[in-house]
């Protein structure tokens, strides 16, 4: 059974909103991501992988790319996002 791009969306709008604590991260990535602001989901699969190494340096935002990608999430606008 598959869904609708639109209803995908819709999901994945949901999914934004959810708090970042919903993914499994180690505790020091939650952490680091909630001290710099990111509170939500979609605050970080919208940051550009550049912006998120840049902050939380590679090992962290892979984790949170893995974790992403594990939930059928992707950053919006890159083809190849969490490869």
């Amino acid at each position: 059974m598959s869904i609708s791009s639109e209803t995908y969306a819709r999901l994945l709008s949901l999914a934004d909103q959810a708090p970042l604590e919903c993914l499994p991260l180690t505790a020091r990535t939650l952490d680091r991501a909630k001290t710099l602001g990111y509170n939500q989901i979609g605050q970080v699969r919208s940051a550009p992988t550049s912006r998120l190494v840049g902050d939380l340096g590679e090992e962290r935002a892979e984790e949170l790319r893995r974790a992403l990608y594990d939930f059928g999430m992707r950053q919006p606008g890159t083809a190849d996002a969490l490869v």
